[in-house]
């Protein structure tokens, strides 16, 4: 990409909601408690946890708060695009079409704007904006959000339900947590600030190891993962591709203030790191932003709620140098290389000067 055609961050939303579960009451409630001491094991200490509030309901809450900090209002976005994966908008309920972009605009008043569902996995937001960074430079859209709501709970109460042995596939759902995120994107004013480069592969034949499907034994549905599996097969191609776009930026590891992972878990994190100092014959610097011990794995919006975090208690400043990376079933990989504007010191003010946590 070049600088002229350079995409902004203009505006970060975030939501979590308010009742925090920790890792312990989780296990305690299933009805075959595992044998594994999982918060060691993942790392993820608590998650947040949505009451009364479903997928739409968190991404209308996080793009709302985008707006607050935005230039724009909401009847000046020409694009809006959900990544949710979680489809869970009532008790019980699963809203598959219409897209919930769509009902996402209408609240929000974003009423002259194109609205789409995109759904790509974890990768889901990071896939929006790939979407949306192509229709501004093509001259389609002047700005755009792209939102998800995850309210992934569900699917964990089906697994605390049903969990039948120690190597059982839904292990994985307990390493879940509900989020709201959205950001809104135009062109960057200057050749500085803004993604660099962002690229997406996906290795198809690798979609066995995590899945979603209705159970065959009760209500709701259920995640799948052969967890041990996805992270080999992740670790076995990932790094390339990290070097890959490093090399296109031009940077070094020592040009990069922050490493975003998805934030699958703080082992899952720490190992997937180790890979990278392999393939790359030298030892990472202290960069890797991780916030899955307070959020758990909230899925598409796992980036944005770190960024949330680490912006909020001043790890991330205006002209820091980002690399996100993503993992998600699929198996997809994104990279993508960015650095900031004034962005993280606008957030902080906002959320300064209206006491929020």
């Amino acid at each position: 990409m070049s600088a002229a055609g350079k995409i902004r961050i203009e505006s970060l939303g975030a939501y979590l909601p308010e009742k925090v579960l920790t890792m312990e009451d989780l296990l305690a409630s299933c009805r075959r408690r595992p044998p594994w001491d999982l918060e060691r094991i993942t790392g993820i200490r608590e998650r947040r946890v949505a009451v009364g509030e479903y997928a739409v309901d968190l991404a209308v809450l996080a793009a709302r708060r985008a707006l607050e900090l935005s230039r724009y209002q909401a009847a000046e976005l020409d694009v809006v695009i959900c990544a949710s994966i979680s489809k869970h908008n009532g008790e019980d309920e699963f809203h598959l079409e219409p897209a919930s972009a769509g009902r996402i605009a209408v609240a929000i008043g974003a009423h002259a704007a194109r609205s789409f569902d995109v759904v790509n996995a974890c990768a889901g937001m990071m896939t929006g904006i790939h979407v949306l960074q192509g229709l501004i430079r093509a001259g389609e859209a002047r700005c755009g959000m792209v939102v998800s709501g995850e309210h992934n709970l569900p699917v964990t109460r089906t697994a605390a339900r049903e969990l039948r042995h120690r190597f059982d596939g839904q292990m994985a759902a307990l390493t879940l947590g509900d989020g709201g995120a959205a950001v809104i994107l135009d062109a960057a004013p200057g050749p500085v600030g803004g993604f660099h480069h962002m690229e997406l592969v996906t290795g198809a034949r690798h979609d066995h190891y995590c899945y979603s499907r209705p159970s065959r034994r009760g209500a709701g549905g259920i995640l799948v993962t052969r967890a041990h599996g996805l992270q080999r097969k992740g670790n076995e191609h990932f790094p390339a591709y990290l070097k890959e776009i490093l090399d296109r930026t031009g940077w070094t590891l020592e040009d990069v203030d922050h490493i975003i992972p998805h934030q699958v878990s703080v082992r899952g994190i720490e190992n997937s790191a180790r890979a990278v100092e392999r393939y790359l014959g030298s030892r990472l610097p202290p960069v890797v932003r991780i916030s899955a011990g307070l959020y758990a794995n909230t899925s598409t919006t796992s980036h944005f709620l770190a960024l949330h975090r680490f912006i909020l208690d001043g790890t991330i400043r205006s002209g820091d140098k980002l690399l996100f990376v993503s993992g998600a079933s699929g198996i997809v990989i994104s990279h993508a290389t960015y650095t900031f504007d004034d962005l993280p010191g606008r957030y902080r003010t906002m959320w300064d000067e209206e006491g929020r946590q």
